[in-house]
């Protein structure tokens, strides 16, 4: 009947939540309560807040990789100085948003995601920003590739548009 009597009791202490921890063990915290507060609306505005800064570094990474090929390998013979490169910078700034994404702590799927949308844009339509702004860009990538880009690219077109519409229907 002792045993009866110490059982009963420890379930009484279970249910009202005071359960005894014996010396040395670690007794974690409840996780709900540390939960709350990646679901709470201040970390909702914030996520949301990092969905339009992970497109900016998606863009930025795109950037940062056509530069940097363009500074091992220079500009290309051929004139195609976007199309003959960009499966080469679109995987180096791939490479190069998730590194940062990892940096800044944008490490759900949406982030990545939204990171990789803004790399895809930046591959596609680079070249109507240099159409657009040609001084700014003569600055950063020299004068040979903005004449290079502005001379090969249609400034209203997406990249690989024109491709699309050469394609027998």
């Amino acid at each position: 009947m002792a045993n009866m009597d110490t059982f009963n009791s420890r379930i009484t202490r279970i249910n009202k939540g005071k359960q005894w921890a014996p010396d040395g063990v670690v007794h974690a915290p409840i996780q709900a309560a540390r939960r709350k507060g990646r679901r709470g609306p201040v970390a909702r505005l914030f996520h949301g807040i990092s969905l339009p800064m992970a497109f900016g570094l998606g863009l930025i990474a795109m950037l940062v990789a056509r530069y940097a090929r363009l500074a091992v390998s220079g500009v290309p013979e051929g004139g195609g100085v976007l199309t003959e490169t960009l499966l080469i910078d679109a995987v180096l700034a791939l490479v190069l948003s998730f590194v940062l994404a990892q940096i800044v702590s944008m490490r759900s799927i949406p982030q990545v995601m939204v990171s990789a949308l803004g790399v895809a844009t930046g591959a596609l339509t680079m070249h109507m920003a240099v159409h657009r702004a040609p001084d700014l860009f003569v600055q950063i990538f020299g004068p040979a590739w903005v004449n290079a880009v502005v001379t090969t690219t249609d400034p209203n077109m997406v990249l690989y548009g024109h491709l699309l519409q050469r394609l027998p229907v």
